[in-house]
């Protein structure tokens, strides 16, 4: 299988999704915190402080959206930088297989 721009930007797509997935999991049934390393791995979880206090259930249902699709936004965004300095390196290879 040919790897194309679009796959691997949609696989870093899917990363942002999956890594908010997994921390939220984790949060959940382990009750850990988030420190320095899920706010690097989730960048835009720190639209979550706006839940500081008593929400409404609507507001914490957009917010986290808000958090891991602007999470997947990022991922594809690092992605597309990522494709646009490996696709030279790669580039040569393939076409001689």
């Amino acid at each position: 299988m040919k790897l194309t721009a679009k796959n691997w930007i949609c696989g870093w797509g899917l990363a942002g999704l999956v890594v908010p997935a997994v921390l939220l999991l984790r949060w959940y049934f382990f009750d850990h915190s988030f420190g320095e390393v899920e706010l690097i791995l989730w960048p835009s979880s720190f639209i979550l402080m706006t839940l500081e206090g008593p929400p409404e259930r609507l507001t914490i249902v957009v917010m986290y959206t808000i958090a891991i699709a602007a999470n997947v936004l990022l991922y594809s965004i690092v992605g597309l930088l990522g494709w646009m300095l490996l696709a030279p390196i790669l580039r040569p290879h393939t076409e001689k297989g």
